[in-house]
């Protein structure tokens, strides 16, 4: 996933989770709010209930300025013939061991305050009871004479269902407005931050131009002086120290390759003055060490300057060839040449020889011990590959795609040798004689194909 991608999603989530707190945020403090409105309600009611009550007790009081219980109950019934309920509540008073309800008020409150479910009354603060209608305010008010005896309770009740339809309506609005402002923002927010990172992706674009062979290009500076200019300066500042270090050790290469140039030549002398079989033999091979060192220093000089001579090759003599250099080495054992196709390729065979020395010498160094390499051909329309294949751990994916550069190597030892040079140079010889080099890698083993074309009639 893009970066732009990630880090709209993860503002999107930012953004919703806030959104989210906010709606419900509002939901509760809509049904905390109307929750107080009805206790308001309750407690001006009741208050107003209670005042009348207490001045009608006088009223009924009877000779001896005590007020009996039917006369407490004449009170409160005339009480709330003149306060009656109102639309949103139903007033009640126990008296007497009776229950009186004035007239009016919400018709399920009121007849549920009438049947045999209506709560108890229990003096104290207002309250939620949960009902077969709902949920239901009631807050129970005790009125008490001159002796602080209590004669009576007034109760007053009020149904939450408005409180939850105005709440659940604003939970519907706020939600619906705010899954349009995350909609909205998350388009704007994609826009903004994929104009922001535009400067990263020019950076990635001139990144991807870089190669090991031209080190000299340069990732563009943009000129926002943040931390992405910040960091194309350091990615140009890490080039040129790449760029220094790999012309010092092309350096160091090809001063070692002329180096060792001079005593093959006086050894070459030398073996031309002794003369015989065997000195012919060890010319031969101080022939092929002056190609692999020209070739080091076509690979030092950062390019595929080998020379090669074409022509007709064909594969059996080229493989009794290799099958002779290979016979006299220790690895002899793991190396099994199959019968080469009878086909002639255009190629240079002592070049050709190289190759497979290298990818056999390969095969060997970079894999276990007992591993098996197999030569062999395979032959299409116009072209015949030399193939060599391994039974070993196969080549790290990360690394296969770099393998043909210089100085890459899936050793992890890396004692011993010019490591990294073999598939370079193989590259390069097998171009230089106009054909191709493939490499199927898993965990199963490794599969190099040589790939040259056919020699016409």
């Amino acid at each position: 996933m893009s970066l732009s991608r990630r880090l709209v999603l993860r503002a999107l989530v930012v953004m919703v989770l806030v959104v989210g707190g906010i709606i419900a945020l509002t939901h509760a403090l809509v049904l905390v709010s109307g929750r107080n409105d009805v206790d308001n309600l309750l407690r001006q009611e009741s208050a107003l209930l209670s005042e009348a009550l207490g001045d009608q007790m006088p009223v009924v009081a009877g000779l001896d300025g005590m007020v009996s219980g039917p006369e407490a109950e004449r009170a409160a019934r005339q009480v709330l013939a003149i306060r009656p309920s109102g639309a949103r509540h139903v007033s009640l008073v126990h008296v007497n061991g009776v229950r009186l309800q004035s007239t009016g008020g919400p018709a399920k409150v009121a007849a549920l305050m009438r049947g045999d479910d209506a709560p108890e009354a229990a003096p104290g603060v207002a309250r939620t009871v949960d009902t077969g209608i709902g949920k239901v305010r009631v807050l129970d008010t005790p009125v008490t004479d001159a002796t602080d005896a209590k004669v009576a309770v007034i109760t007053v009740a009020a149904p939450l269902d408005a409180v939850h339809d105005t709440a659940t309506t604003v939970l519907l609005v706020t939600a619906l407005a705010g899954g349009l402002g995350v909609g909205v923002g998350g388009g704007a927010l994609w826009v903004v931050v994929r104009r922001t990172l535009a400067p990263v992706r020019e950076v990635s674009a001139a990144a991807k131009e870089i190669s090991p062979a031209d080190l000299t290009t340069r990732v563009p500076v943009p000129g926002t002086r943040d931390e992405i200019a910040e960091l194309t300066t350091e990615i140009n500042r890490m080039l040129t120290r790449i760029e220094a270090a790999d012309t010092e050790r092309r350096r160091y290469l090809a001063a070692i390759s002329h180096e060792v140039r001079t005593p093959l030549a006086v050894a070459e002398g030398h073996l031309e003055l002794l003369g015989g079989p065997e000195a012919e033999i060890v010319h031969a091979e101080l022939e092929r060490l002056r190609r692999v060192l020209e070739d080091l220093m076509a690979v030092a000089r950062g390019g595929d300057g080998v020379d090669a001579d074409r022509g007709p090759v064909f594969l059996p003599d080229l493989f009794d060839a290799v099958r002779d250099r290979v016979r006299p080495l220790a690895f002899a054992p793991a190396v099994v040449f199959h019968e080469a196709s009878p086909q002639v390729v255009l190629g240079d065979q002592a070049r050709l020889e190289q190759c497979l020395m290298n990818l056999i010498s390969n095969a060997i160094d970079h894999n276990p011990p007992r591993v098996r390499v197999e030569v062999t051909t395979e032959v299409r329309r116009d072209t015949v590959a030399l193939v060599v294949t391994d039974d070993g751990t196969g080549i790290d994916p990360e690394l296969l795609p770099r393998v043909f550069e210089p100085f890459v190597t899936t050793r992890s030892d890396q004692a011993g040798g010019l490591v990294g040079l073999g598939l370079s140079i193989v590259r390069s010889l097998v171009t230089a004689q106009g054909g191709s080099v493939d490499v199927e890698s898993g965990a199963g083993g490794t599969v190099v194909r040589v790939v040259l074309p056919v020699a016409k009639a």
